[in-house]
């Protein structure tokens, strides 16, 4: 299916009722059909949603490993200052996101590079509109000894 197929299909009205015929960001698909002379079904996907996943950004943290953040993406990296967690021991921090809600999932992973002795792990903390928690902990038998990078993805 070219595009100007899919542009008179559009036009025509003949796109399924559950498609938001008002999104500005629709991706053209074909779905095989063999009931058509071309053997493909004109269909669309709302990409709104997917823009999330380019709505990236990064923020460093600053004064202490307690500091707040504010980072107004859906997803991104938080740099930690250079952490001294000790062995077997955690500390918490607030960031604050516009894109979060009360219901967002909030997915987190964590990047370090410092001694292998120092193994920091991370736990989600209370998740409200506007921020989120994060908990770090060190399960290793040695105090970090670098900064924690925390990957984060917001899901609504």
């Amino acid at each position: 299916m070219d595009v100007l197929n899919f542009i008179s299909w559009i036009k025509a009205g003949n796109y399924r009722a559950l498609l938001p015929i008002d999104a500005t960001n629709l991706i053209a698909v074909g779905s095989k059909d063999p009931n058509r002379d071309d053997s493909y079904l004109p269909m669309a996907i709302n990409a709104a949603p997917l823009q999330s996943l380019y709505d990236t950004d990064t923020v460093t943290q600053l004064t202490s490993i307690t500091t707040p953040v504010t980072v107004n993406s859906h997803n991104g990296i938080i740099t930690t200052v250079s952490s001294t967690l000790a062995a077997n021991a955690k500390t918490s921090f607030t960031v604050f996101n516009d894109k979060v809600t009360a219901t967002s999932k909030v997915l987190l992973t964590v990047q370090y590079g410092g001694a292998a002795a120092g193994i920091p792990s991370l736990i989600l903390g209370v998740v409200q509109a506007g921020s989120f928690g994060v908990t770090i902990g060190n399960g290793g038998n040695a105090a970090l000894n670098t900064a924690v990078r925390i990957h984060f993805m917001i899901l609504n």
